[in-house]
């Protein structure tokens, strides 16, 4: 028996199939959160809602996403662990990590090139390299989204 296998016959996999759709609840509200904060602040490194400051938003979103992505994470895998053989080839299951690999290091190219500039938005010469990152981030949640969508039907 393989690793796959043992975690799907395992009684975490037979704790989950039977609570599966409360669990993909969490992970869709978990989902929907996460890509709200996520496109609220996409939004505003591309322009929009120019009465909240970068930092502020920064501090209102930042925790939030992360609790969220907490939440996404923890039930992503939960769901995973109920049909790992199957997913694991899963050509939307596979597209869809691949893309949030390629998320999560475009989240923290953005924070650590980020950082030091958000105070001072307006002064800073890399809005153009933002607004790209922005526009990236926006692009790849979207396919996150679609691909989690398509798992069920490829």
């Amino acid at each position: 028996m393989n690793t796959l296998e043992w975690l799907e016959y395992s009684a975490i996999g037979e704790i989950v199939r039977r609570v599966y759709p409360w669990i993909e609840v969490i992970h869709i509200l978990g989902f929907s959160l996460l890509f709200g904060c996520v496109t609220v602040f996409d939004l505003r490194l591309l322009g929009y809602y120019r009465r909240l400051s970068i930092a502020d938003a920064v501090r209102y979103l930042l925790g939030l996403a992360q609790i969220s992505f907490l939440a996404v994470a923890i039930s992503g895998f939960l769901l995973f662990a109920a049909q790992p053989t199957v997913l694991v080839t899963n050509v939307a299951f596979r597209f869809k990590l691949l893309l949030l690999a390629f998320a999560l290091l475009n989240a923290v190219v953005f924070h650590s090139s980020f950082s030091p500039y958000f105070k001072r938005w307006r002064k800073t010469n890399r809005v153009n390299f933002f607004q790209a990152i922005a526009i990236l981030s926006l692009l790849i949640w979207t396919g996150i989204m679609i691909c989690g969508r398509l798992i069920a039907y490829v």
